[in-house]
């Protein structure tokens, strides 16, 4: 008896140790670097649909990751556009680096003894400026970026506290931008061929929602500002909405992501997809993409919600919606919603019915039984602070 007990415990020992061994997960799944989640967009109005995210930092000024690691959250969150761009004025990473790091300053300034200012925020710019090269960030993030098949763009964020801060995209020397006067930064980007536009406005929003902020009059009345970030993380400023549309900027929604993309939207995926800007041109370059900003093409999605004007937003509404009458009965009929879509869709009609329909979903919703044209009025998309467009289908 004794020797069947200790049988059997060996026998126990021995399948409990291969379990503990053996590896449960499917193949394949254990890569998840190689695993991207696709945001289905159609068409609209004859353009492609491209998923950006304009406002990014790494190590290179204060952020905690790699530029490899932020284009690969960037590819794998279903993007297809970011860009790199780290502070010029404000590089906390690299100050902590350089102590180890002799080399990266250029040769010639370490020689004379010259100061590196890491921080003019703080303190007064020295007459050299800021001394590292602006141009890393974006170098090892297109590397990468070049590999995984996603478009790196190369830009700069302009860092100057009261004064506001500023996004420089499609720059070709982020060092020859800097100057401690910040019209003359914004013009040296200028020069480049820049695209600009204004960051987290939220003094601009908060203190002077009816007229211009004293801190960028100057900027916006000389046409130096493009576009306007009208959503960075959660917030959305909403009372500058209508101020964008009125006087003809492009509306961008960006991460402004400083750590993990998944700390900074911890549901992304799921209820939500991170903040983008969504980018309607006909190819994915940086020719097109610039244009396509110029031009307007641009809604910027947070948090479900979509805002741009009123005539992108309904086309883009209708290239992801079917509708179709499936059943009429004696005072009404049903009506099937069909969303072919990753993007979902809250809507109102017939004096204050909503509904909800979901991402590469459908939902049935019931309408007079006499309605020949439904206007839906889609109460997630913004094409002003207290406005949403009214979109029409014909019904049988």
């Amino acid at each position: 008896m004794k020797t069947y007990v200790l049988s059997l415990l060996i026998v126990l020992l021995s399948a409990s140790s291969a379990f503990a061994q053996s590896s449960v997960a499917p193949k394949g799944l254990g890569k998840t670097q190689n695993t991207r989640k696709e945001i289905v967009i159609p068409r609209v109005g004859g353009y492609n649909v491209y998923k950006a995210d304009l406002h990014t930092h790494t190590l290179h000024s204060d952020g905690d990751v790699s530029p490899a690691l932020r284009v690969e959250e960037a590819w794998r969150d279903g993007l297809d556009i970011v860009a790199i761009t780290d502070h010029m004025e404000y590089r906390r990473i690299e100050r902590q680096m350089y102590p180890f790091i002799k080399g990266y300053i250029r040769e010639d300034l370490q020689a004379e003894g010259k100061a590196v200012n890491t921080n003019v925020l703080n303190k007064a710019p020295d007459s050299y400026g800021v001394l590292p090269d602006f141009n890393i960030g974006y170098e090892k993030g297109a590397e990468r970026g070049a590999k995984l098949g996603i478009m790196v763009i190369k830009g700069v964020e302009i860092t100057r506290g009261n004064e506001g801060d500023y996004n420089a995209l499609f720059t070709t020397d982020n060092n020859k931008i800097y100057d401690p006067n910040l019209e003359k930064t914004i013009r040296n980007a200028r020069e480049q061929g820049a695209f600009i536009f204004h960051n987290h406005p939220f003094k601009f929003s908060s203190q002077y929602a009816k007229r211009q902020s004293a801190h960028c009059a100057y900027l916006y009345n000389g046409g130096l500002i493009d576009g306007m970030e009208l959503a960075n993380g959660f917030y959305i400023w909403n009372n500058l909405i209508d101020y964008c549309f009125n006087n003809d900027y492009t509306p961008i929604a960006t991460s402004d992501v400083h750590d993990l993309i998944t700390t900074r939207f911890p549901g992304a995926g799921r209820e939500y997809f991170r903040n983008m800007t969504l980018i309607l041109s006909k190819k994915c370059d940086n020719k097109s993409i610039k244009a396509a900003l110029l031009a307007k093409r641009t809604i910027a999605y947070c948090g479900n919600v979509l805002i741009g004007n009123e005539y992108l937003l309904s086309e883009l509404f209708k290239a992801c919606v079917e509708i179709e009458t499936i059943a009429v009965g004696q005072h009404s009929k049903r009506v099937l919603i069909t969303n072919r879509s990753s993007l979902p869709y809250s809507f109102r009609w017939e004096s204050g019915k909503e509904s909800f329909v979901a991402g590469l979903s459908a939902t049935v919703i019931e309408v007079d039984k006499g309605c020949k044209l439904l206007g839906l009025e889609v109460t997630n998309m913004k094409c002003g602070t207290r406005k949403s467009p009214v979109v029409f289908f014909k019904l049988k």
